[in-house]
């Protein structure tokens, strides 16, 4: 492994990220359990290794103090000892997807091993100690298992199928390979033996997961999914096969078996990790205490705010649609009327006949919604005149943007002249907003790249005086740190079972988290839908990032608020956001919660529910109409009919024209 060693630390130069979070002044609380825990018994030196709140962790076989690895601003989850046990191999999560690395126990120096261009998870190691085997999506054929030979960098595909080949697993004598091979609705446990055709052990309609070898080869355990839980199950190696179930009634966390020998082995289920000898009936509980940082506990809500009425059309309107969902109450109301007076909404009333001192624009069979809001999105190209026209024709009303420039004047999109969202800003963390500026400062952020102690503690006390909110692109730092946005909607875990153990009971008891979605990439349903739209066609199109899941997150039992957050994804602005509602309705989201999320909720996460998210008298006045039902197929909310900003009425045809004809200008 010494070859292993020196390329660990040749590529860990200047690239150590220790969590500067970890200097700020907050007590400490002692965890005996946690949420979806994987853990590694090393036959080599007795040890166990798990993952806890993001953090890799080591502690004795028995149990006892849990010592901390790894303290890097993306969390870090399934160890793997190395055969040696000099070495752990885990996998770190971002916005962006899923990368192996791999922790030197001696020189404590933790770094990425495979390429971050591509998404990368379940590792496992080679017996010899000197390759590991993953799944990663480098091609068109969804996630292939790939091997790479560490001292040499050099990595080759070993399967190419349709569909997607993950958690690789290899036999003690490193003969066999185990996979699990999901097509669609079906899954397959996969054995190739060495030097013969591939064997499907094991065919399921629900999902398969974690497959490990018993030392001696004569038998597989993996999880399989029921009715109503998983169960721990095994496949002996005879001729036939035989499946039988191993262990059931508890709530399992997906992460494979890991034997110590042929005899004791470990697993992690029911918020711990638990011993057991293969010939017995029950097992024990491995108790740990491990400290960790609690955060202070959150507001009940961001500081309500005001926003001016910058410019607003001197005429009263009145806006009539068959359907209107005004953003809180289920459902639609049928057949009512918005007024419309300076920018803001005078009333919401049962359509009523004509109005001497209001024109009136009745659109029939449509729907009328809210101004769509993201909440956190790319900055959009504000120095080109058709940005604003492009991006209300999506139906956006206001964008709140990271990397604003400074000299960009918030109130040129306000005008007739020159119309677009209301743009607000996004400042990192501890970074003064540059002088000068107008744009309005709507959230503070804690990016997953870096903090500067001294300036968050200073930025978390203003955070608190001026009540303006906090994202935070880690999870686990944001927990800690008591941030009130959470990016990436998948990523406070429950167990298989919708349970939330100590870990986040504490990390998330103190206050309510909302998450900001960040679900759409290459693989969200109805992408070449919207690429189609005639929105998309009056903009250069750019590639969504390629998958960052492994499979699409499941949301349907999420109790968490959710808000839209575009900025992930990598589309640009206006596209990006209705990527985002079609991954959160592929994520088991009714649509009324759809609409909320980038309506009220979003409003109500910035401080600004009084204002914005809602068709309720006092609001502003902003307003997207669309043809048809999206509440019924989200794909409609695509389908924007008009716009209204400031009290002024835009058709999305007058939008698209009026862009078109600056582009040509341009």
């Amino acid at each position: 492994m010494a070859a292993v060693h020196s390329v660990l630390r040749s590529c860990l130069h200047g690239s150590i990220l220790m969590l500067a979070a970890a200097n700020l002044a907050i007590a400490q609380i002692t965890l005996t359990e946690g949420t979806n825990l994987s853990a590694d018994i090393s036959p080599a030196n007795n040890q166990l290794s798990m993952d806890l709140l993001g953090s890799i962790w080591l502690l004795p076989q028995h149990g006892g103090e849990a010592e901390k690895l790894t303290d890097t601003l993306q969390p870090a989850e399934r160890p793997r000892w190395s055969p040696d046990g000099n070495t752990i191999l885990y996998q770190t999560r971002s916005a962006l997807g899923s990368q192996i690395w791999m922790h030197d126990l001696a020189n404590r120096l933790s770094g990425p091993v495979t390429d971050e261009k591509y998404f990368n998870h379940y590792a496992d190691w080679h017996p010899d100690g000197q390759r590991i085997v993953f799944s990663s999506e480098r091609r068109d054929s969804g996630f292939d298992l790939w091997e790479q030979h560490l001292p040499s960098g050099l990595a080759w595909r070993l399967t190419d199928q349709g569909g997607d080949e993950t958690e690789p697993a290899w036999s003690a004598n490193g003969q066999d390979l185990a996979y699990v091979r999901n097509t669609g609705e079906e899954w397959r446990l996969v054995l190739r033996r060495h030097g013969q055709a591939e064997i499907d052990l094991v065919i399921s309609d629900t999902q398969l997961a974690a497959p490990s070898w018993r030392p001696d080869g004569s038998l597989l355990t993996f999880l399989r999914k029921g009715i109503e839980a998983y169960e721990m199950q095994m496949v002996i190696l005879s001729d036939p096969p035989l499946v039988r179930t191993f262990i059931s009634g508890e709530d399992f966390f997906l992460s494979p078996v890991s034997w110590l020998d042929r005899q004791h082995f470990y697993y992690t289920a029911n918020g711990t990790i638990k011993s057991r000898q293969f010939n017995e009936w029950t097992s024990r509980p491995v108790m740990f205490r491990a400290e960790v940082g609690h955060a202070p506990a959150r507001g009940a809500a961001p500081a309500a705010r005001e926003l001016p009425v910058v410019d607003p059309s001197g005429q009263r309107l009145i806006v009539r649609t068959r359907r209107l969902f005004d953003g809180e109450s289920p459902g639609y109301r049928e057949n009512f009327e918005v007024v419309i007076a300076d920018g803001r909404i005078e009333a919401v009333q049962p359509q009523s006949g004509a109005s001497s001192d209001a024109a009136i624009l009745d659109l029939g069979d449509a729907t009328m919604l809210p101004g769509f809001i993201d909440v956190y999105a790319q900055s959009p190209d504000v120095h080109q005149p058709a940005t604003g026209l492009r991006l209300l024709s999506y139906g956006i009303t206001t964008i709140v943007a990271t990397d604003v420039p400074p000299d960009f004047d918030a109130e040129l999109w306000e005008s007739a002249e020159q119309p677009g969202p209301r743009l607000l800003r996004a400042v990192p963390l501890g970074v003064p907003a540059a002088e000068g500026t107008t744009v309005l400062p709507a959230l503070l952020t804690i990016p997953a790249t870096g903090l500067p102690p001294a300036a968050a503690h200073d930025s978390l006390k203003n955070r608190r005086a001026q009540g303006l909110p906090i994202l935070a692109e880690s999870w686990n730092v944001g927990l800690l740190l008591g941030a009130d946005l959470l990016l990436g909607a998948d990523h406070v875990p429950a167990s298989p079972l919708g349970r939330r153990y100590a870990d986040m009971a504490i990390a998330a008891g103190n206050g309510a988290v909302t998450l900001v979605s960040g679900l759409a990439d290459a693989e969200t349903p109805g992408m070449s839908q919207l690429r189609q739209s005639r929105q998309a066609a009056h903009a250069a199109l750019t590639e969504s990032r390629p998958r960052r899941f492994s499979s699409i997150p499941d949301m349907t039992g999420a109790t968490s608020t959710v808000v839209v957050g575009s900025k992930p994804n990598g589309l640009p602005p206006g596209m990006a956001l209705h990527a985002e509602l079609r991954a959160l309705t592929a994520a088991g989201l009714d649509g009324d919660r759809v609409l909320q999320a980038v309506g009220s909720n979003a409003a109500t996460a910035l401080g600004l529910h009084g204002e914005l998210g809602r068709i309720a008298a006092g609001s502003l006045a902003d307003l997207v109409i669309v043809a048809g039902d999206p509440r019924a197929r989200i794909s409609d909310a695509l389908e924007v009919v008009a716009v209204v900003r400031n009290g002024r009425f835009y058709s999305q045809v007058s939008l698209l024209e009026r862009a078109q004809a600056r582009r040509v200008v341009e």
